[in-house]
């Protein structure tokens, strides 16, 4: 992997006692040159969290928790951490991370996202490098026709047009992930604005994640629901065109533990001029982030050339 030009030693996950946030802080607690991580969050961390997440790890960094609300600008507890203690930023968190977040909750994110980005960037930050984790869900228009049949495999790139919000069928229930989606867009528009605004200060990579389920993800738990929070329910017999497209449009966007935490070690620590095509724009990126599905349409280009990121899982469905 290639080094970054600055050194990141000192890190901050907002929302990190969720799903993602938890995965990421064991594994860059297990990585040498790390110092120090500070996970940030609207819930206090449980007692015997840290020492679960540090078990095992030889030579464990600092890490410490603190119970803040980034939704807040005014909320100095956040604000402190990433004006004057960490070199870098990931966030994941949100009022509601599921695709199937209200507007009210989808607006509530939408002002984190905007909080810390324009905290990062700020210059007085000692921030560099912030990795926002964004959706899928901003191009999930292209799950259906007619946006579907104008792409193939492995075309579905970052450059093309937003297809903001996927529209789906459980099988027990309607879902609309538009609201979630929408913020999930205008937060990748504000870490642009920021890295221009910087000047190259502080640079941004937004993942638009695909579906890393909670604690083990195995591909066996992929199903048309399309989110950990529903259940997929077909009735026999009427497995009909547009449930089976929503099935394997979920399943072929599968992110695995392994190749999640890959990707975000790479956003973190990769120089903002690598690569043999120079996909950094005015110190932004953006790129899919999936597994080495078979025949998805989503395309990984722009990842293993700017981030050297290379999937070592995949699932045929």
């Amino acid at each position: 992997m290639a080094s970054s030009t600055y050194p990141i030693k000192n890190i901050a996950i907002t929302g990190a006692l969720g799903n993602l946030g938890t995965k990421l802080l064991r594994h860059l607690a297990s990585l040498p040159g790390v110092e120090r991580l500070v996970g940030l969050d609207i819930r206090p961390c449980p007692s015997d969290h840290v020492v679960k997440l540090l078990d095992r790890i030889s030579t464990p960094p600092t890490l410490e928790f603190i119970q803040c609300n980034v939704a807040d600008y005014q909320d100095i507890r956040w604000r402190e951490v990433i004006a004057t203690q960490v070199d870098a930023v990931v966030h994941f968190a949100a009022d509601n991370p599921y695709p199937e977040a209200t507007w009210a909750e989808a607006a509530t994110s939408l002002d984190m996202t905007l909080n810390v980005a324009l905290a990062s960037a700020d210059s007085e930050s000692r921030v560099r490098r912030v990795v926002f984790a964004t959706s899928n869900h901003v191009m999930g228009r292209y799950k259906d026709p007619p946006l579907t049949e104008q792409i193939g495999v492995g075309e579905l790139t970052p450059a093309l047009p937003p297809g903001v919000g996927a529209v789906w069928h459980t099988g027990e229930k309607s879902m609309d992930s538009t609201p979630y989606a929408t913020a999930k867009l205008m937060g990748e528009r504000v870490c642009c604005t920021a890295a221009l605004r910087s000047g190259g200060r502080t640079t941004f990579v937004c993942i638009r994640i695909g579906w890393c389920q909670p604690g083990e993800n195995l591909p066996s738990t992929l199903s048309a629901a399309g989110t950990p929070t529903q259940q997929s329910k077909e009735e026999e017999g009427q497995r009909d065109e547009a449930f089976a497209r929503a099935d394997q449009w979920w399943k072929k966007m599968w992110l695995s533990n392994r190749d999640f935490t890959q990707i975000f070690e790479h956003a973190l620590f990769v120089g903002d001029d690598e690569g043999g095509k120079n996909w950094w724009q005015n110190g932004f990126l953006l790129v899919n982030g999936m597994s080495n599905n078979p025949g998805m349409k989503w395309s990984l280009v722009e990842a293993r050339e700017s981030l050297g990121y290379e999937p070592v899982d995949g699932f045929s469905s």
